[in-house]
């Protein structure tokens, strides 16, 4: 009896929790409700459903930004008071973790408000930048070095629109990296500050690469021009015409060799340019260029003496001999095979097979040319033997009759 009692006495004792607990279960929907129909109208208000929209937030069930946001607002501030209504019905267990977890939400909204307000900032005041520095860049005529390079760029192309965004980028990574911080959240924040760390170190040395490569290209086109115009000064561009003989093949031997010699330079300044980032991979790959150059030009020369020898031994075999077209032509293939083995072994291209194969074919062509004579000249051969022979024969017969004279005279003399 004792027992009843006492139950029934802790279920008296415990109505007032439960009307308690469900007062506030009530407040906690009806508070859920007003959250949920004023970020409704807010969001709406501000029409937020395209922007949300395109970072794909979206309520499967109405397919709307808005309603996913509001619906999430719901839901929070239902489990605000959701630990009150478990404390009260004696479910310690159960609200413990879960108003740990409100807690620490709660702690973490000023980080993220905080985080927000950096990054929309951020993002007005990058714009404003890139607005203004688009039009100033205009005004110092920073587009004319594109053209002045003959680059042909479009409006989001030019100089001026890619340096505004790239400051544009840096603003906003230094904004990201901000945020981040503001998070607190170190497996994220510290490897995205290294790697800003990391770029803006960098950049010196990147705008002093891109310094000696502007300056490169300019002292590469003047040199060119001023070695194109000695070049035509002294007949350099008659010069072929002269050594083949044909006025047809007109060369512009000052404008290759200015353009070879302008290349040459550039790609000095952009090899001194990568050594300035100092990055050991572009270091070595800068020095491995620089050091095959000289192959390269000597190659470049061999190949254009080549070129016009071939061309002058064929108009010479042309002019010289009446039907020659087949020799003219064979010594121009001739001369272009032997360029082209020079080339390839100043190159360095597989030179043991390069020159095995030279000699290979050089055997092949005298064997050839030896066989061509002995099944091609037999004729000739015996003709001329024969000749040979013949005068051998009646030099012999000279000499008998010379002896037969001589005896006989001095017979003669003798009587």
């Amino acid at each position: 009896m004792d027992s009843v009692k006492e139950f029934f006495q802790d279920l008296l004792d415990q109505v007032p929790n439960f009307i308690f607990a469900i007062v506030l279960l009530i407040i906690a929907f009806i508070a859920a409700k007003i959250v949920k129909s004023l970020v409704t109208k807010l969001l709406k208000a501000v029409n937020a459903e395209a922007f949300l929209g395109k970072i794909g937030v979206k309520d499967t069930a109405t397919n709307s930004s808005v309603e996913f946001v509001a619906k999430l607002a719901y839901f929070v501030t239902f489990l605000l008071f959701l630990p009150g209504v478990l404390d009260k019905i004696g479910m310690q267990s159960v609200s413990t973790p879960i108003t740990n977890m409100v807690d620490s939400f709660l702690e973490f909204i000023p980080k993220l408000i905080a985080a927000g307000i950096i990054v929309v900032v951020g993002i007005f005041i990058a714009k404003i930048v890139k607005e203004l520095l688009v039009p100033v860049l205009k005004a110092i005529k920073v587009d004319t070095l594109q053209e002045k390079a003959g680059i042909t760029a479009t409006e989001g192309t030019a100089f001026s629109n890619v340096i505004a965004n790239v400051i544009y980028g840096l603003i906003l990574l230094v904004v990201v990296t901000s945020a981040l911080d503001q998070l607190e959240i170190a497996a994220i924040s510290g490897p995205a500050n290294n790697i800003v760390s990391t770029i803006f170190a960098m950049l010196p040395n990147v705008l002093g690469a891109i310094i000696i490569i502007a300056i490169g290209v300019f002292i590469a086109k003047l040199v060119a021009t001023l070695l194109q115009n000695l070049l035509a000064g002294v007949g350099a561009d008659t010069l072929v015409e002269k050594i083949t003989g044909n006025a047809e093949k007109n060369v512009n031997l000052s404008k290759i060799l200015s353009e070879v010699v302008k290349y040459v330079i550039v790609v000095i300044f952009i090899v001194q340019g990568i050594n300035v980032l100092d990055l050991a991979i572009l270091n070595g790959i800068g020095a491995t260029v620089i050091a095959f150059l000289p192959a390269v030009i000597s190659t470049i020369i061999i190949l254009a003496i080549g070129l016009f020898a071939a061309n002058a031994a064929e108009n010479a075999i042309a002019k010289k001999c009446a039907n020659a077209k087949a020799m003219a032509l064979t010594a121009k293939v001739a001369i272009y095979v032997v360029t082209a083995f020079m080339c390839l072994s100043q190159l360095g291209i597989a030179g043991a097979m390069v020159e095995t194969t030279f000699i290979l074919i050089i055997a092949a062509i005298c064997v050839a040319v030896a066989i061509a004579f002995g099944v091609g000249g037999r004729t000739f051969a015996a003709n001329t033997l024969a000749k040979l022979e013949q005068k051998l024969d009646d030099k012999e017969e000279a000499e008998v009759v010379e002896e037969t004279e001589a005896v006989v005279e001095t017979t003669e003399d003798a009587e």
